[in-house]
């Protein structure tokens, strides 16, 4: 009988764990939007014959339900709710996330594939740098003496910024930068110049970028000097340092120490910052005008477009679940304790 390695049973267990997670978190997104006490199929239909009809034409009732009927069909509304669902699965197992209603006639993929790079380059930047800077300087400000005046002002400083939205940081760094000093652009994209590949508009990308990226690095670098400094704080008063000290080890060494155990915790702590951070970037990107995914879900979810909210949330899912599982992982490598605990072995 084949018999598995500790670490292979905890890659297995950690896989099987996030893919029902997936899978129940993907469920519950495609079936609340049709539980909402509206037809948006309907709706689309209703918004096209009033901008047909702004002029001498007229559509009759017949007309207008072979239009509802024809749509209905297009999107899959008119199955039986179980046979939808199946259907989901089907296309989603193929790659197809179906035709979307707000960007309509382009699909799901589409809308998805031109606004997720977007979210990437502003996202994975600005959470790497609000990780580092932030344990690094969690660790400075935790290795000091605490109780100082300095200490308090800088956590005073430190917790109002970890409870400023990201949103509500971005307008007023808008307010700031954009309106009174006019050194930046107040939306993170322009639609003067065509995206493309290339050094001419690297400049103008970076340039709609920065404060959106700004906002989102400042307002998580708080949590990250916190959760460091506590650490580091309890890494003080441990056993090991105090006969470290004792022994008259040099600080320089134990405070390498003291980083290298509190760590730990920071890498698991930054997989689960994913959530946070995209949940929050969304409404952001909606204030910005950034052409992320947060910004189409905000249309799709104004235009009563569930297929393309729910084929947002299954890319976020995926995401933000593979990273929990890749850090995972990583985590049970530095610190072999979490497999065994988890394995039994």
């Amino acid at each position: 009988m084949l018999r598995l390695s500790p670490f292979v049973k905890h890659v297995l267990y950690k896989g099987l764990y996030y893919l029902l997670t997936w899978f129940v978190a993907v469920t519950v997104a495609w079936i609340i939007p049709r539980l909402l006490p509206y037809n948006a199929v309907e709706i689309t239909v209703s918004q096209m014959v009033r901008s047909l009809t702004q002029g001498s034409s007229m559509i009759s009732p017949q007309e207008y339900k072979e239009m509802v009927n024809y749509i209905e069909g297009l999107f899959g509304a008119n199955e039986p709710l179980w046979l939808q669902y199946v259907h989901f699965w089907e296309d989603l197992f193929h790659g197809n996330l179906g035709p979307s209603i707000a960007f309509f006639p382009a699909t799901v993929n589409k809308v998805i594939a031109e606004a997720l790079p977007y979210d990437l380059i502003l996202i994975i930047p600005s959470t790497v740098v609000a990780w580092v800077i932030g344990n690094i300087l969690g660790a400075q400000i935790g290795y000091r003496k605490t109780d100082t005046i300095t200490d308090k002002a800088s956590m005073i400083a430190f917790v109002a910024i970890n409870n400023i939205p990201f949103f509500v940081l971005g307008l007023l760094l808008i307010l700031v930068f954009a309106v009174d000093l006019h050194w930046l652009p107040a939306t993170g994209y322009t639609f003067s110049a065509i995206p493309r590949l290339t050094w001419s508009y690297l400049p103008i990308l970076l340039r709609h970028w920065v404060l959106p990226f700004a906002s989102v690095t400042i307002v998580s670098l708080g949590g990250w000097v916190l959760g460091m400094r506590q650490l580091i704080i309890n890494e003080k008063g441990s056993d090991y340092m105090n006969y470290g000290e004792a022994l008259g080890i040099r600080p320089s060494i134990l405070s390498r120490y003291a980083m290298k155990n509190a760590f730990l915790p920071q890498i698991t702590g930054l997989a689960l910052s994913l959530g946070t951070v995209v949940g929050g970037s969304y409404v952001l990107e909606f204030i910005f005008g950034y052409p992320g995914m947060g910004y189409i879900m905000g249309i799709a979810a104004t235009d009563n477009d569930y297929l393309t909210v729910a084929g947002v949330f299954v890319v976020i899912a995926i995401v933000v679940l593979l990273a929990n599982y890749i850090v995972d992982i990583l985590y049970s490598v530095l610190d072999p304790r979490v497999r065994v605990a988890e394995v039994g072995e």
